[in-house]
C-alpha cells in the first residue's frame, strides 16, 4: 500500500527523520509509555507494557510508509522507524501526549469493551490497530509542516 501523501520532497524528508538513531532511542521510550499510560487509564489498573517491534512494523506497511525505510530490514528496525516518527512529532510540538493517547485509545478501543482481558494476540492487534492511527496522525501533522 502506498499513502497518497508521499510525494518525494516529504518521502525524503521522512526518510531523515525514521533513519534517526536518537530520534528512535526517545521514541521508544516514548511509544512504551504512551501505550502503557494509555492502558493504565482505560483499565484503571497501572501497567507497564512493551510496545511490540511486529505491531511498528505492521503499523508501518497498514499506514503505507514501509517504502520509506530500506527493503532490506526487519521488524526490529522497521519498529524503530515508527518510534523516530512518533518521537519526531512528539519533540516538534506537532502531537501532545494527550493527542498521541487520545488517538490510540479511539483507536485501540473501537471494537472492543476496556475491561476485557487481551490474549496475546489480540493485544498485538490493539497494538497494531493504536499504532496504524498514531502513525497516520504522525505523517498527515509531518506533510501539514512541510
Amino acid at each position: 500500500m502506498t499513502n497518497p501523501l508521499l510525494i518525494p520532497p516529504l518521502k525524503q524528508k521522512l526518510s531523515s527523520i525514521m533513519r534517526n538513531h536518537e530520534l528512535a532511542k526517545f521514541g521508544d521510550s516514548l511509544v512504551n509509555f504512551a501505550y502503557s499510560l494509555m492502558k493504565t487509564k482505560v483499565t484503571g489498573t497501572p501497567t507497564g507494557v512493551r510496545v511490540l517491534d511486529k505491531a511498528l512494523a505492521e503499523a508501518i506497511r497498514q499506514v503505507g510508509l514501509r517504502s520509506v525505510l530500506h527493503s532490506s530490514i526487519g521488524a526490529g528496525e522497521i519498529g524503530d522507524g515508527a518510534e523516530a516518527l512518533i518521537g519526531y512529532c512528539f519533540l516538534e510540538g506537532l502531537l501532545s501526549l494527550d493527542e498521541i493517547i487520545t488517538i490510540m485509545k479511539k483507536a485501540a478501543l473501537e471494537n472492543k469493551h476496556p475491561e476485557e482481558k487481551n490474549t496475546r494476540a489480540q493485544e498485538k492487534e490493539q497494538m497494531t490497530q493504536a499504532f496504524t492511527a498514531l502513525l497516520q496522525a504522525s505523517l498527515e501533522r509531518v506533510a501539514k509542516k512541510s
